[in-house]
C-alpha cells in the first residue's frame, strides 16, 4: 500500500512536469528566479557597468565574426587577456593602427605578422589544406606555419 506522502510526491512531479511543458511552449528561457533570461540580463546590465561593457564587446565580436572571423578571433582573445591594441602592437612589433585595421575586419595581415600577433595572444598559427575528392569526405591536413614564413 502507498503512503499518502508518496502520492503527493508523484502529484507534485506531475504538476511540475506540466508547468515545465507550458513554460517550454512559451519559448522563453527562464533564469533560476523565474524571470525570462533576457530580462535577467537587462537587470544585470542596469547594476553593472562591467557587465554592460562585456555584453557590448561580445555583441560586436559576434557581428564581426560574420565579416571576418580572423579579426573577431584576435579581438576576442585580446579582450579575454585584457590587453590593449597598443600592447598587442608593441609586443608583435607592429603599429597600433595596423592592429586596429585588422580588428576592424578591413585588413588581413600577412602570415608572418599574423603569427606574431597570435604569439602575443598565446596562440599558434596553423595552416590547413583541404582536398575535395568526388563522392568522398574531403582530405584535410593541418600543420604549423613553416619557419621561413615566420621571419
Amino acid at each position: 500500500m502507498r503512503r499518502p506522502d508518496a502520492e503527493n510526491g508523484v502529484d507534485s512531479f506531475i504538476s511540475f512536469d506540466k508547468l515545465a511543458d507550458v513554460s517550454a511552449k512559451t519559448d522563453k528561457r527562464m533564469d533560476p528566479e523565474g524571470k525570462p533570461a533576457v530580462k535577467a540580463a537587462e537587470d544585470r546590465a542596469l547594476r553593472s557597468e562591467e557587465y554592460r561593457e562585456a555584453r557590448d564587446e561580445y555583441t560586436a565580436i559576434r557581428a564581426l565574426r560574420e565579416k571576418n572571423w580572423i579579426a573577431a578571433h584576435i579581438r576576442e582573445r585580446r579582450y579575454e587577456l585584457d590587453l590593449s591594441q597598443r600592447e598587442v602592437a608593441e609586443k608583435a612589433e607592429t603599429s597600433h593602427s595596423f592592429i586596429s585595421k585588422v580588428e576592424g575586419g578591413d585588413h588581413i595581415p600577412t602570415i608572418p605578422v599574423l603569427k606574431r600577433i597570435l604569439a602575443v595572444l598565446d596562440e599558434d598559427l596553423l595552416i590547413g589544406i583541404e582536398r575535395q575528392v568526388a563522392d568522398e569526405e574531403p582530405e584535410r591536413e593541418v600543420a604549423p606555419v613553416p619557419k621561413l614564413a615566420a621571419a
